[in-house]
């Protein structure tokens, strides 16, 4: 059985899942893959702080690209 937990606030059923969000600086964009704590629709889900490491090396990596093209 796959590892479940409730969301604190609505009460819904929480699954161990990994779903892909894309992320965005300008006209630059990343999609990555972020593992958390997903409902079976796209409400609120829960992350960690290590499940957002990849989320936000991406997002790093795309402000230092838009900052090399604009000069700043």
């Amino acid at each position: 059985m796959p590892e479940t937990r409730l969301h604190p606030e609505s009460g819904k059923l929480l699954r161990r899942d990994v779903r892909s969000q894309t992320i965005s600086v300008c006209s630059l964009s990343r999609t990555v893959d972020v593992p958390g704590w997903y409902p079976d629709d796209n409400s609120d889900s829960i992350h960690s702080g290590s499940d957002l490491n990849g989320l936000d090396e991406a997002y790093q990596e795309l402000r230092t690209a838009h900052a090399k093209r604009t000069g700043a």
